[in-house]
Order: C-alpha cells, then structure tokens, then sequence
C-alpha cells in the first residue's frame, strides 16, 4: 500500500510540474524577450535532464520519472519555439519532430511510458496533418484515401513491431480509427461504395484470427468493439438514403444475429474463461460489445417502424412498451442468457429514454423510484451496471425539466451516485459505476464556461478537490484508476477556464507540485521502502540516451539559429489579412491569418510553390504571379526588381506559407481580431517567411 502512494505521489507531483510549466508559457507574457522564453525552455529540459542523470545512480525510478519529464519538455521547448516565432498553431511538425527522440528513447530504454507517449505523439501528428487546425484543406477522394491508409498502415506496422503491450494495443486501435475514418470520409466522395466491403473483409479475418488461432482477449474484444462501430455507422447511413420497412426489419435480424452470434462465441470459445481476473473482466468487457451493439441496432429499428406504421405519435406508447416489453422481462428473467438480458435491458432503456422528454416529469420520478428500489434489491452486477446508468440519466431528464439552474441538477446526481456508492461499499460489492457517474456529475457542475463562478462553484471545486484527493490513495486499485483519469480530466478542465488566468494556475500548481514531491520522499522516508523499477541501464544503453538528449539540445539550439538570422537579414514584406481567434493546446491563445495569397485559383494538386510578391504604392505587397512550381520555373515570367519570393505549400487552389498563426497574450485575441489589418513578414533570400508582428497599419 505504501509503496503504491509514494509512487502515486511522485507521478503526480511530475503532472503537476508539467502541467505548470505549460500553463506558464501558454499565457505568452509580453514582458518577457525572446531570448528569455528560449532560455527559459532550455533550462527546464536541461533540469529535467541533469537530475535525470543524476537520480538514475540511487534512485531509479525517480530517474525514470525525469527523464519522461525531459521527454515532455521537449515539446514543451517545440511548442514554445511555435509562439515565439509565430509558426503553426498545433503544427504536425511540432508533433513529428517531437516523436522522433522519443520513439528513439522508448526503444533504448523500453520504458513502457515513454513508448505509449510515442504512440500518441504519433497519432496527434497524423491528425493534424490531415485536419490541420491553422488553416483548412480540401483534400481530393484519391489523395484523403492515400493518408488516411497510410496512417493505418504506420499504426498496424507499429502493432506488430512494439515489445509494449500498452503502446501495441494503442497502436491498433488508432489503426482501426483511422481505417473507420476513411469510410465516414467516403461519404462525402465515392469510397462509401466499395470500402465498406474491404473493411468488413478485414475486420472478419481480423475477428477469427484473434478469436481461432492466437486467442488473444484484448485484440478480439478490440476489433469486436470496432466491428460493433462499423456496423452501426453502415445502418445509419443505409437509413438515411432508404427509410424504408425492409430495411429496419433487416436491421432487427442483424441485431438478433448479433446477439446469437455473441453467445455462441462466449460459449464454445476456450479463451472466453471467466476463472481467472482477467477472464471475467474479458468476459464482461465483451459482454458489453455485443450489449451495445445489438441494442444500438434494435433501438434504431423499433423507432423508425414505430413512425412508419403508426398514424398517431404517441410517446406513452413507446415509454411503456420499452418498461413492459423489455425492461420487465429481463429483470424477472433471472436464469436468461446474461448477454440476453443485458440487450433487452439496454433496448428498453434507450427506448424509454429517447420518449423520457415528451412524458410527464411525475411519470419519470415514479420510474425513477421503481429503479431505485429495484437497485437496492439487485445483486447481479451487470443489471445494477444497467439500470445505475439508466436511473441517472431518467432523473437527468425529469429534473432538468422540474430545476431551471443545470448545476443543481448535477449535484442532485453527484449525491445520488455517491449514495449508490456507498451503499454497495457498505454491502462489501465493488461499486465503480455510481462513482464514475458522481464523479462525472461533480466534474461537469465544477466549470465555469458552463455556469456562474460564485459561491456554489467554489464548494463545488472544493468537494471535487477533496474527492479526488480521497480516491488517489485508496487501495483498491480500480477506484484509484478512476480517480486518475477524473484528475487528468479536471485539470484539462480547469485549463480552459477563465476564474484564474495561466499564470495562476502555473504558480498553483507549481506549489501543489512541491508540496506533493515533499511529502512522497517524507513518506518514502519514514516507512524504508525500495522503489524496484527494474534493472540499471547498461553503459552503452546510457550513451545512446546521452547522444539522443544531445540531439534534441542541438536541434532547439539550431533553430533558434535559424528562426533569428531569418528575422534579422530577412526582407521585410507587408501583407493583408483576416484574422481569427482560437486556442491552441499547448502554445496558448493565437490568431489565424488568412491572407489574399492564401488562395491562387491557377494552381492544382499539391506540392511546392514559389509565388511573386510585388510592392504597391500603398506600401503593401501583393500577388503578382507564380515564380515556380514543384521546382519549375513558370515559362515567359520575368522578375523585376524589388519583387519577393516567398516559398508555400499547395493543396488545390490553397496555400500554406507557415505564417498563418500569431499568438498573443491571454484573453486579448479578440482585441487583436478586431484591430489587426496588417502582417509583417520576413523572407529569406530561398523564399522562407517568418511571421514578425500585426498591426492596425
């Protein structure tokens, strides 16, 4: 117990310290230089680093922790780079460039850590080359399927290659994303057509690979749950081009097939034994797959045959069908199938609940108590599961309707799953979805983008603080899971939130960090104990690293380099433009430009472009033809004197120039949205441009 909370306790203390460095540097203080902010980014790598090195000697797991935290301020460095020097906002390069001396420091070491912060630093590059947040592209049918395929690719070559089990089970999972990803793509170009038949062809040979010959549970209840996905989108999207009564009656068989299909498995598959743990939690894991699966589909077509076949809407009609059609019979139907059971409950309640809002709030709370009582009889896991979710989401409903202030609502819920909780503790049963549900509920009522930041939002900040703080260190190691995850996400939460500004929030955790880092060496300390993390790099696996850790120090030192040269001797052009204000995640608030050379409607396809910039007499620079593409010069152009070359990258009639971002402090975005009517910008002699200011002139 005691080594689990001193361990605990320093990952959290790295959160902390992380996550107040990024807040720091997100709030792009005017007052600090360039050459601070880069020294600043620097010296917190070097720090991380240095103790890293230092710590490995006596303290390995300590050392391991720091040097993750060396990992992480690399692109915290990268990030920062972007908002000093006004690069993209969440640029997939930032990405790339910082998976490389990760998946390279993942390797050497084999820390498991590190190599899932591979795997995501590898999805986050994908995504934002593909849907980049700083300016939109339209990507063509053959060149979205091109990327789209490759990612999975990459993804499913990663699966097969990883020695962690964490990081290959992320990695097929994004592979089937993306492979999802291209037929919802295809409904806007043609592949919905013939795709869906090559990913139903994969994913079934997918299914019996891993069900018949490697009888591996996580991989086929993976590629179950995607199969789940995969056949409801399809359903859907027959059901918007034919809304037709053969189609939902085909949709009530799939859904039986489903289900039939789904028990046969559990039932003659050896590798479906619940003996152990992990076969139990397999077992209800898959349960679930099929559960909703069938249930989606089966909701889905009593609906629409409903509206098909009855003259008169009637949602009494359908609220008791789905109590006494469904939810009655599986609960009194004890020595049912499990899996049974458990999609007759899922139709009923998804039926009751689509009509739950055209019924009459007394007729809810009536069923709301019928649930409750029903919850305090029950002793089958899977129905209490059910139907907890199921009496949260009815008494959602009946007191919005009842309660005009929303926050009053979720603490209603909060109380009410938390009760749940302690009830089932008290009984000495494992209760982790009414504490997931109350601390959901608790979560949401703690944001003020939704509601006001008064006297209520303090104690509901406190209580979420205090909660958390309790469920950090419990024993039992599923609610301490929960807990993590709810604290990853109130951090998130309180990121976006506009009580406190960044620097705040920076100095609080920074405090909150210290504070924990104290007082797991004290605890460490006082009770002896020997953090085991595996066995001490050999020297060459410690040279590798030193050589790795060099690298990124060398890359960051360059391109400051580079970036500075470029603003230095670059010549200066003035651009219009039309601003726009988001967020980035880990660069702050910023501003995306959109310029009259952002769209060249002669060009098409994509590649490497060099476009002509000519001064007017106004002093602002303009478009006055295409220099070159892919390399080659335009026939029959002539340069004249004083015209720039300035170097993008083309998709169809768009241009990125890699000047489509300027960040600026927090909460003056719109200010600068409204103000702002100009760009400077660098150009360098090759057609490189750097972003240097905005102005009203």
């Amino acid at each position: 117990m005691s080594v689990r909370v001193v361990k605990a306790g320093y990952a959290l203390a790295l959160l902390c310290f992380i996550a107040s460095i990024v807040y720091f540097f997100a709030a792009n203080w005017p007052e600090m230089g360039r050459e601070e902010k880069a020294g600043i980014s620097i010296a917190v790598m070097a720090g991380f680093y240095v103790v890293s090195a230092v710590l490995m000697r006596f303290h390995h797991f300590l050392g391991r922790w720091m040097l993750i935290g060396g990992a992480l301020s690399f692109g915290i460095a990268l990030a920062l780079l972007g908002q000093i020097y006004n690069s993209h906002a969440d640029s997939y390069w930032l990405f790339l460039i910082w998976l490389v001396p990760t998946a390279l420091l993942a390797r050497l070491t084999k820390d498991q850590a590190l190599s899932v912060l591979a795997v995501v630093l590898l999805q986050l590059a994908c995504w934002f080359y593909y849907f980049p947040s700083a300016y939109h592209i339209e990507w063509t049918e053959w060149s979205s399927f091109g990327w789209l395929l490759l990612f999975a690719a990459v993804n499913g070559a990663l699966f097969g290659v990883s020695r962690s089990l964490w990081a290959a089970r992320l990695a097929y999972a994004a592979m089937h994303g993306w492979l999802l990803m291209i037929g919802i793509t295809g409904f806007s170009y043609g592949r919905d057509v013939w795709w869906p038949y090559v990913y139903a062809a994969l994913l079934a040979g997918l299914l019996y690979y891993f069900l018949a010959i490697s009888k591996q549970r996580s991989y086929t209840l993976l590629t179950s749950l995607f199969a789940g996905l995969f056949l409801l989108i399809q359903y859907i999207r027959l059901l918007v081009d034919h809304f037709e009564t053969w189609l939902l009656l085909i949709g009530l068989a799939v859904a039986a097939a489903v289900l039939y299909g789904g028990i046969v498995l559990l039932q003659r598959a050896g590798l479906f034994s619940s003996g152990t743990r992990a076969g139990k939690w397999f077992l209800t894991a898959f349960q679930a797959v099929i559960t909703l699966a069938a249930s989606a589909l089966a909701t889905a077509s009593l609906l629409g045959l409903y509206l098909l076949w009855t003259e008169s809407w009637s949602p009494y009609v359908l609220f008791f069908v789905s109590i006494f059609g469904f939810v009655l019979p599986a609960s009194l139907g004890r020595r049912w199938n499990s899996v049974v059971r458990y999609t007759l409950l899922t139709v009923g309640y998804g039926l009751g609940l689509a009509m739950a809002p055209e019924v009459s709030t007394v007729v809810l709370f009536l069923y709301a108590a019928v649930l409750a009582f029903g919850l305090i009889r029950s002793f089958e896991h899977g129905v209490r599961r059910l139907t907890t979710v199921a009496l949260t989401l009815y008494l959602f409903v009946a007191l919005e309707l009842t309660i005009e202030d929303g926050r009053l609502v979720l603490l209603a819920l909060a109380v009410l799953n938390g009760g749940l909780y302690a009830y089932d503790r008290w009984r000495g049963k494992i209760a982790l979805t009414p504490l997931v549900l109350a601390l959901g509920a608790l979560g949401i009522a703690t944001s003020v983008d939704m509601f006001t930041a008064d006297g209520l939002y303090i104690v509901s900040n406190i209580a979420m603080v205090a909660v958390l703080g309790f469920f950090l260190f419990q024993q039992r190691r599923q609610e301490r899971a929960v807990a993590w995850g709810y604290t990853a996400l109130y951090l998130v939460l309180k990121y976006y939130e506009l009580a406190w500004n960044l620097l705040h929030k920076s100095i609080s955790l920074l405090a909150a960090g210290i504070v924990l880092l104290v007082w797991a060496v004290w605890l460490e300390k006082r009770n002896q104990l020997v953090l085991s993390e595996g066995a001490r790099w050999r020297r060459r696996v410690s040279l590798f690293v030193a050589i790795v850790v060099a690298a990124q120090f060398v890359f960051v030192g360059v391109t400051i380099w580079q970036k500075e040269r470029l603003l230095r001797y670059g010549d200066v052009v003035k651009l219009e433009l039309e601003p726009v204000d988001p967020r980035s995640v880990l660069q702050g608030d910023y501003i995306q430009l959109r310029y009259d050379i952002s769209t060249i409607r002669s060009l098409a396809g994509s590649g490497k472009v060099q476009v002509l910039l000519r001064k007017g007499p106004d002093g602002v620079h303009r478009f006055a033809g295409v220099y070159a593409v892919n390399g080659e010069k335009r026939p029959g152009f002539t340069r004249q004197q004083g015209d720039i070359v300035i170097s993008g990258t083309f998709y169809d009639t768009r241009v990125v120039y890699g000047i489509e971002s300027y960040f600026v402090p927090e909460k003056t975005g719109v200010r600068w949205q409204e103000n702002a009517r100009f760009a400077y910008v660098r150009v360098s002699k090759n057609g490189d441009a750097l972003l240097e200011e905005i102005s009203t002139k």
